[in-house]
Order: C-alpha cells, then sequence, then structure tokens
C-alpha cells in the first residue's frame, strides 16, 4: 500500500516522488533513509508515463527490457491467442511490479499489458533494476516475494479450474477482486467493484461470458450482488464465501 499522497514530477521527466512504497513492501526515494527498510536510490532512472484508457504499454513481440510499477490506475495483463482472441489473465493495482523481469535474453514479451482507465506507469531500465537487485539483498527478496504470490495466485486459479464448478470459481474471484480492488459500498453494500466487466470475470473464472453472465443475475436475485449503474456490488461476502468453498 501507498503512504500519504504526494505530488508526482512532470510526466515524461524522471522524477520521482520521495517515500512511495509498494505493495511488495519496497520503498522508492530520493535521498531519505528509513530506518528498516530497503531503499531504492532510483533517481534518474524511472521514466513516468500516463497511458490513456485501452492503450497499449507494452505487446507480444516486443523486445524492451523494462520493468514496469503501476503508480496509480489499473492494467490488465493478457494473452493472445492466435486467432487474435484475448484473455485476462490478472488485473493490476497500484504498487504492482509488472513486465517479464527474468525473460531470457534475445526473447519477445508474450503477453499484452493494457491501460485499464488511465494509468501512470513507471518504468526503469531492466539492467539497471537487477543491478539494485544485486547491490540490495532485502530488495531482491521483496521481489521475489511479490512474483511468488503472483504464481500462487495462478496455481490457485488452475486448482479452481480442476476442484470447482464455475459458480465457486466465480464466487472466489470476486472475493479476490474485491480484496484487491473494492471500495467501500456507498449505497448499503459492502464492497464495490468498479471498471471490472463481466468479461473480465469470464476470462478470470475461465468461462463463458454469458454464462458468467446468468450467474451474477442469479446471485443478485439471492442478494449476494447488486449493482448501482455499471458497477458491481458485492452485498453479501459470507454467502459468496461460502459457495467459493464447495468443491466437485
Amino acid at each position: 500500500m501507498y503512504g500519504p499522497h504526494r505530488p508526482l514530477g512532470p510526466i515524461g521527466s524522471n522524477v520521482i516522488v520521495p517515500m512511495q512504497t509498494t505493495s511488495s513492501g519496497m520503498t522508492v526515494t530520493m535521498n531519505k533513509v528509513q530506518p528498516g527498510q530497503d531503499v531504492l536510490d532510483f533517481k534518474g532512472y524511472f521514466k513516468v508515463e500516463t497511458f490513456p484508457h485501452n492503450s497499449v504499454i507494452y505487446r507480444p513481440g516486443d523486445t524492451q527490457d523494462r520493468v514496469y510499477l503501476l503508480k496509480a490506475g489499473r492494467v490488465r495483463l493478457m494473452r493472445v491467442g492466435k486467432n487474435g482472441m484475448r484473455s485476462v489473465t490478472a488485473i493490476l493495482r497500484p504498487g504492482d511490479l509488472f513486465g517479464d523481469l527474468f525473460r531470457p535474453d534475445g526473447t519477445a514479451i508474450e503477453e499484452l499489458a493494457i491501460a485499464a482507465g488511465e494509468a501512470e506507469v513507471w518504468s526503469i531500465e531492466g539492467r539497471d533494476f537487477r543491478a539494485q537487485l544485486e547491490a540490495r539483498p532485502a530488495l531482491a527478496t521483496d521481489v521475489i516475494r511479490a512474483y511468488a504470490e503472483r504464481v500462487r495466485a495462478l496455481q490457485k486459479r488452475v486448482l479452481g479450474l480442476t476442484f470447482k464448478e464455475v459458480p465457486a470459481r466465480l464466487a472466489e474471484t470476486l472475493l479476490t477482486l474485491a480484496e484487491a480492488h473494492g471500495e467501500r459500498c456507498p449505497h448499503g453494500g459492502e464492497m464495490d467493484l468498479r471498471g471490472i466487466t463481466q468479461q473480465d470475470l469470464a476470462d478470470l473464472v475461465g468461462a463463458s461470458r454469458s454464462f458468467v453472465s446468468t450467474l451474477i443475475n442469479e446471485m443478485k436475485r439471492d442478494g449476494m450482488l447488486g449493482n448501482v449503474g455499471r458497477i458491481l456490488c458485492i452485498r453479501d461476502q459470507k454467502a459468496l464465501r461460502k459457495i467459493a468453498s464447495k468443491e466437485k
């Protein structure tokens, strides 16, 4: 999580605001050291960019060696099939690192990264970031931990595909998204999921959009979900947890 909001440097500048902490516990600073924390002196390394909604940050086939940090907004990571169809594999929140840090030399990126709404992204040359990792073992541990968490999330999804029916997978996905992206609902519900589409849910669950839409309508009738305009509202997390716990 981030600390108190601070203004950023101008877009495209390499100005990094002091004391920005990523969700993996890393602290980005220009010149101020905090006791007990591993500090990155990235002054002059980061490129700061703002991407409009649906703009491409990188695409399959790109060969640039960069590491990305999402500062504000959301980013969808997607895989593209041979027929051009896209499938969402992750929805990132501020503080998440992305980009293939450990991609073998000379190989191309395989995933597509797209801004979901306006997104502010900091990026750094891969060689510069790896040099920081080599110089700071505690930082390297933080990065490994962050990547391990993402691997565990993918493993959880694979196990869900094996052991759970679609309703249980959908309930589990809704709870996971609420934890990562949810906002307190001002309309009497528990959590709002803004900007999460039914296609996102279908991709993450591994089911058709039409089937997921049917399940969402059933959950609405049962009082577990609601909506205000296009915002999906979770009204009963306890009931969703009960469904998510069911196996085949």
